[in-house]
């Protein structure tokens, strides 16, 4: 069994302005871990906010919503379908996109696809993650460490991972308005 989750954090945007551009609402329900319900929101460190959905590629996650939202503040999203290997990582910010990166272990273990002008410390997480991998390439390759490069960069921007990060609130559960 492995995850299917999508996410994306505005920092520099109040989380109810953020809830009504994506047309959400909190339900009042709470929940420890991202995953539990179809969409969680969540207070991060540093003035981030945390929209979490429970399947990769949500439909809010497009360019046109992400661009829109960035107008509020920046954004960091991810996505990561654990069933096979794909990761996504990028940032928009004033409409734009900024960066992207995304991993499909279907179309080659080392396969990632990186367009923009990437963050500080990128080059640090990529160097590091394919060294690892050419240490697992060297035996029987079992682990797939280019995976998380865009998780590790998206990680490295907002702070959220999908499975570190516990906000002190914990998640709100939310629910589509409109």
């Amino acid at each position: 069994m492995g995850i299917s989750i999508s996410w994306l954090a505005v920092r520099g945007a109040e989380r109810d302005v953020v809830l009504e551009a994506l047309a959400l609402a909190e339900t009042g329900e709470r929940d420890e871990f991202p995953t539990e319900s179809p969409i969680q929101g969540a207070a991060l460190a540093d003035g981030w906010y945390v929209v979490v959905f429970d399947r990769y590629g949500h439909a809010l996650l497009n360019d046109e919503t992400l661009g829109r939202v960035s107008e509020l503040g920046e954004v960091v999203a991810g996505m990561a379908e654990e069933h096979v290997m794909c990761s996504y990582a990028g940032a928009w910010q004033r409409g734009q996109r900024v960066w992207c990166a995304m991993h499909d272990a279907q179309e080659g273990i080392r396969h990632l696809d990186v367009k923009g002008q990437m963050p500080s410390g990128y080059d640090q997480i990529r160097d590091h993650l394919l060294s690892q991998q050419d240490a697992e390439d060297e035996a029987e390759p079992e682990v797939d460490y280019v995976y998380d490069i865009p998780l590790d960069t998206a990680r490295l921007v907002s702070g959220f991972s999908w499975s570190e990060t516990e906000p002190e609130d914990g998640f709100v559960v939310l629910r589509r308005i409109a």
